[in-house]
């Protein structure tokens, strides 16, 4: 209820029961006295009616007026006085009382403005003796963010969930799979905005890169962690959608009690050095078949030549000539063509070593198909080293299990792991016929999709990174049973040479550079409304419209987003989009957001650009100012587009209403004045949405100065505001 009509209400009662009482003491009154003096106070009374009704009037009217300026003087100027201190002393120092009231009020007034005058000047001071303070560091911090954002390989740092803490440019560049509208809107005109991933503060890691590969790795690191390995790092390798290729290595986090507090991620691109090793490996077979031509055409000429010793000179002499002919091909293949060296292709896929029964625990750990199999390790030292993708390279046995189980009916029973000379060899033993070389060719060609949908390599891809092959095979001692055998190259333990990660250690203060608040918050859960508002993630939005009616056909021309995480706006996750609205504009919106027929022709419609917007906003609280009428534009696409928006919203005109009640004006203007906040371009989607955003920071700490701490009792107060009931 208002101020004001809770201060009626006060007066009403006081009226009613002042007049209670009166009535009632003239009811006892006229009860002690006698008839005849009864007689006389009525017709005294009937005889000076008019002067008595007069009094009444001027009474009440007096006491009217006397109630309504001491309500205007002193009620209603001392609560704005409340509202407009709390301001100063939070989030708007520079903020100074205007309000009209009594000679006191504003005496108090002018003594609290004299405060914020002294309390900013002492405030400048102490801020230039902290920015001085600060510029060593400041200067610091830009060298090594310089340094990051310029290094060639992509970093990014998560916490325990996944969430994504600090990325570079490089990093964004190589995971992003969305071109954003914003850059899209004044390039390619034509472009269909695509909706699956984003680099963002805050996001998940996992809705750009396979959980399973992440989780492999870092359950890989968890164990050497645990084996007090010297080198804890891990690596795989991600196949993006359009056949690029990106090496990854993870590294662990741990804090100051070595405990598991996030993981680094570094990415580098090796299409093209696959590509190349590609051509290399092909160049070098060619190399062999002309060597083997050379060779076999020396080798037989000199068989000859001894065979018969006695041929004549002529013969001899055209021998001779030959073997020169070839001995100077030699020459030149060995100076032209193999100058460059064949240990580039054994570095094109990022294979770690690990020991071969290593191997086949983690094998027996990660493939239920194999959980259960008998192993069986002959002629193989506990030292006896391969270098493998082990994920990639789990896949490919699960893979060629189901395949036999699928085509042949073939249930493998036994697992046997042998190392002869320098290969090492893994046997699938089951018993029956073995596969034939055709059906084992059509399983090469296949992707590994049925053990992990959407792994886009084949089985004969990933045998090739590992330089592996794999043969059918009948056993040799019982005739009954069938094997395929893969045949991996060994590697020997002292020829292995890495470069060795160590485990970074978080400081136990704060560290210089970054802010890693966000190591310590809880993720995002189903219970969102039991958390802090400084804890959430949110997307502040705004649209601008042919309109302001959605149920008469007004469209959405153009939508303007910016993420807030940690209590701060990221100005570099936006998102400033036009619209075709496939209808014209009338010309008294244009007065308002200045945006014409023309400069809409070549954007993209409503339904291509709201699924950008959804995945934009994925898992944030939605805030806007009068969010009411942009939430109802968006529902009104719902069925057109098939997008829902079921976030969380919180509307800045309604959490003003909550914390200053005795103001009548909350418009955007009106509030981002009274909070400092300087509104860069008004009626701009993108910066009415940066206007909001940076009111709704200032007012966190205000409504939890009033209880208000969580999402809920955000949403909860809101619901009691005036401003909730309007409906569009």
């Amino acid at each position: 209820m208002k101020l004001n009509n809770k201060f009626w209400l006060f007066v009403i009662v006081c009226i009613t029961f002042t007049s209670f009482i009166a009535v009632t003491l003239a009811v006892l009154f006229w009860r002690q006295i006698s008839l005849s003096e009864q007689q006389i106070l009525l017709h005294v009374f009937k005889a000076q009616f008019w002067y008595f009704f007069s009094a009444a009037v001027f009474l009440f009217t007096a006491f009217g007026f006397t109630l309504d300026w001491f309500f205007r003087f002193y009620i209603l100027p001392l609560n704005q006085l409340i509202e407009e201190t709390q301001v100063m002393n939070t989030v708007n120092p520079a903020h100074r009382l205007k309000i009209d009231g009594s000679r006191e009020i504003q005496t108090l007034a002018r003594l609290i403005n004299d405060c914020g005058d002294q309390y900013e000047s002492a405030k400048h001071i102490i801020d230039q003796t902290v920015e001085s303070a600060k510029a060593k560091t400041e200067a610091e911090k830009n060298i090594l963010a310089t340094i990051m954002a310029e290094l060639t390989q992509g970093v990014l740092i998560c916490d325990t969930v996944g969430r994504i803490l600090l990325y570079n440019r490089q990093a964004q560049r190589v995971l992003n799979k969305v071109q954003r509208p914003s850059v899209v809107d004044d390039v390619e005109k034509d472009h269909d905005l695509e909706t699956d991933g984003f680099v963002g503060l805050h996001r998940s890691i996992y809705s750009l890169l396979d959980r399973n590969l992440v989780q492999y790795a870092l359950k890989d690191i968890q164990g050497k962690l645990e084996t007090k390995k010297e080198n804890v790092s891990a690596h795989f390798v991600v196949v993006t959608q359009n056949r690029r290729q990106l090496r990854v290595e993870t590294l662990p986090i741990l804090d100051e009690d070595k405990r598991f507090a996030g993981f680094v991620l570094i990415f580098s691109d090796i299409t093209l050095q696959l590509e190349h090793a590609g051509r290399l490996n092909q160049h070098l077979k060619i190399m062999a078949k002309k060597l083997r031509s050379s060779i076999a055409a020396i080798r037989s000429t000199v068989d000859l030549m001894i065979q018969f010793p006695d041929m004549g000179a002529h013969q001899k002499s055209d021998f001779l000539e030959n073997i020169s002919v070839e001995t100077q091909s030699l020459s030149r293949l060995l100076r032209t063509e193999l100058t460059e060296t064949i240990s580039f292709v054994n570095s094109r896929w990022p294979l770690s070593p690990i020991r071969a029964t290593d191997f086949i625990d983690a094998l027996k750990n990660e493939t239920k198909a194999i959980a259960d199999l008998m192993v069986e390790v002959l002629e193989c030292d506990a030292r006896c080293m391969i270098r493998v993708d082990s994920y990639s390279l789990v896949l490919s046995i699960g893979f060629v299990l189901e395949c036999l189980k699928k085509e042949l009916n073939v249930d493998c029973k036994r697992v046997r792991l042998s190392a002869p000379g320098n290969l090492v060899q893994l046997d699938l033993i089951w018993q029956g016929e073995p596969v034939k070389i055709e059906a084992l060719r059509k399983w090469s060609d296949l992707p590994l999709t049925g053990v992990q949908k959407g792994y886009p390599l084949t089985l004969k891809e990933v045998l090739e990174h590992h330089n592996a092959e794999i043969w059918p095979q009948t056993d040799e001692q019982n005739n009954h049973e069938a094997c395929l055998r893969f045949f991996i190259p060994m590697v020997h333990s002292e020829a292995v040479s890495e470069n060795i990660r160590h485990v970074t250690l978080l400081p136990k203060g704060r560290p210089e550079f970054y802010d890693f608040d966000l190591f310590n918050q809880a993720g995002q859960t189903p219970e969102m409304g039991k958390r802090m508002l400084g804890e959430l993630t949110y997307t502040v939005f705004d649209t601008e419209t042919t309109g302001l009616d959605p149920r008469g056909g007004d469209e959405i021309i153009s939508i303007g987003a910016i993420r807030a995480v940690n209590g701060r706006l990221l100005h570099t996750e936006t998102i400033n989009q036009l619209v075709n609205p496939s209808r014209p504009i009338p010309a008294e919106s244009i007065k308002y957001h200045d945006i014409d027929d023309g400069m809409l022709e070549e954007k993209p419609t409503i339904e291509k650009v709201l699924p950008f917007f959804h995945r934009f906003a994925q898992n944030t609280v939605l805030v806007g100012h009068n969010a009411a009428f942009d939430m109802r534009m968006l529902q009104m696409k719902e069925k057109s587009t098939g997008i829902s928006f079921i976030n969380p919203v919180l509307d800045t005109m309604l959490l003003s209403a909550i914390l200053h009640p005795a103001h009548n004006d909350h418009t955007l203007d009106t509030i981002s004045k009274r909070f400092g906040v300087t509104i860069i371009k008004r009626h701009d989607a993108l910066g009415d949405a940066i206007a909001t955003g940076e009111v709704f920071l200032k007012m966190i700490p205000l409504l939890n100065e009033k209880g208000i701490y969580t999402l809920q009792a955000a949403l909860t107060a809101s619901q009691r505001s005036y401003y909730a009931m309007l409906k569009y």
